[in-house]
């Protein structure tokens, strides 16, 4: 849960249940995924006796989207997004393996969470939205590996004004704490035959 400023809290009208921000009316947006402003503690904030480093041990930087060009599109590669009923979704996940080091003298458990951004993300679009978590114990001084499975077609598609799910090509950025990491999307278009 996100914790908001008290000003915040003076500037949202009770009857607006919008969850994107309007700047045009003043209006700020609600939780982590639209709200870019101040905040007490963010989503995902938690206390413990010691301290966590994170680092990415492998994670990939350019993925392919398999696209089926047997279909007739209404959007093309060009257009830079992908319905997600055109995508080969059933195994397109991406793996990202995290290093967690428990930095202080304590043994402690860590939630482990990372968050996307999708690129040129506007009004419409999440800011930031989670996309996976995982809840590890790490003895004092120690570090452990995580593997974290993205899965794309869920998680790093966005719904746009019409209400049909996309998959916005270019780069995502994954955020795990302070660390940002770039994955680049790419369109592959399967079963059409170049002459």
């Amino acid at each position: 849960m996100t914790w908001y400023p008290q000003d915040y809290l003076s500037s949202l009208p009770m009857t607006t249940m919008d969850m994107r921000s309007d700047p045009r009316k003043g209006y700020p947006g609600r939780t982590y995924r639209f709200y870019k402003g101040p905040v007490v503690y963010p989503f995902g904030h938690g206390l413990s006796y010691t301290s966590f480093v994170h680092t990415i041990a492998d994670a990939p930087t350019v993925v392919s989207i398999p696209v089926d060009g047997h279909r007739r599109w209404n959007t093309s590669v060009s257009s830079k997004a992908i319905k997600v009923t055109h995508a080969r979704c059933s195994r397109l996940s991406i793996g990202v393996h995290v290093d967690v080091k428990n930095v202080g003298g304590m043994d402690g458990s860590h939630t482990l969470l990372v968050f996307s951004s999708p690129p040129g993300s506007g009004h419409w679009a999440p800011h930031k939205q989670l996309v996976a978590f995982e809840k590890v114990h790490v003895p004092a001084r120690a570090q452990q590996r995580v593997f974290l499975k993205i899965h794309v077609c869920k998680y790093l598609s966005v719904v746009d004004r019409a209400g049909i799910r996309r998959i916005p090509m270019g780069l995502h950025s994954l955020h795990i704490g302070p660390i940002t990491h770039s994955i680049s999307l790419q369109a592959a278009v399967l079963g059409v035959i170049k002459s």
